[in-house]
């Protein structure tokens, strides 16, 4: 990984959850995510600083298409992120 975190297309990552509301969404929408963007900043009120990636579910789909979340490399409140492939 870059040291400013970009740099991660189409790598697959675990999430695991740290608060209650990311452990209820790993059980929901699944554990493995693929990396389908990248931002130093988002356009949504977010306490973690960036940069962020845009995660794409490998495992479940919504009535929509698979699951979406942006996720922030550093300090993210609900998830940890570990790189799997």
């Amino acid at each position: 990984m870059l040291s400013n975190g970009m740099g991660m297309l189409k790598k697959k990552v675990k999430l695991v959850g740290k608060s209650r509301h990311g452990k209820n969404r790993v059980r929901e929408q699944g554990a493995l995510w693929r990396v389908v963007g990248e931002s130093l900043k988002v356009h949504f009120n977010s306490k973690a600083p960036g940069p962020f990636l845009l995660l794409e579910s490998e495992e479940n789909e919504g009535p929509h298409g698979f699951f979406a979340r942006w996720v922030s490399l550093q300090d993210d409140p609900d998830f940890e992120l570990e790189i799997v492939g």
